[in-house]
């Protein structure tokens, strides 16, 4: 069965999301000028900032998959478009902190690193 995927309303912020290739160089003895060529693709580091709402699950099941070692998959929906288009992809919880509150609120920021490749899927 697709796996189902909900909003995370507790979400405030979230960096860009994306992928970057090293140049690779591929000059050889005959040529005359420096060739290159784009290497594997790597995924980004993506900071999610929540805020820190008692008994929130979708924070907790992130800080239980950073203590599981976990892969969690997200997507990134693109809102009010028709038809529908997302980014998807998976990444792993590298690391959390809380901010205390400051005011009236506390965050919860959690650095993920995609894993894999970044789909944009539209029809």
């Amino acid at each position: 069965s697709p796996e189902v995927f909900a909003d995370m309303c507790a979400a405030s912020d979230v960096s860009g999301i994306g992928e970057t290739k090293p140049q690779v160089d591929v000059t050889t003895l005959c040529d005359l000028v420096r060739k290159f060529r784009g290497g594997l693709a790597e995924g980004s580091e993506v900071t999610l900032t929540a805020n820190l709402i008692q008994a929130d699950a979708q924070t907790r099941e992130l800080f239980q998959a950073y203590k599981a070692d976990d892969v969690v998959n997200f997507r990134l929906v693109m809102v009010g478009v028709s038809p529908e288009e997302f980014f998807a992809f998976s990444a792993s919880i590298l690391g959390w902190t809380v901010n205390p509150p400051v005011g009236d609120k506390a965050t919860m920021v959690f650095t993920l690193k995609i894993t894999g490749e970044v789909v944009w899927v539209y029809t």
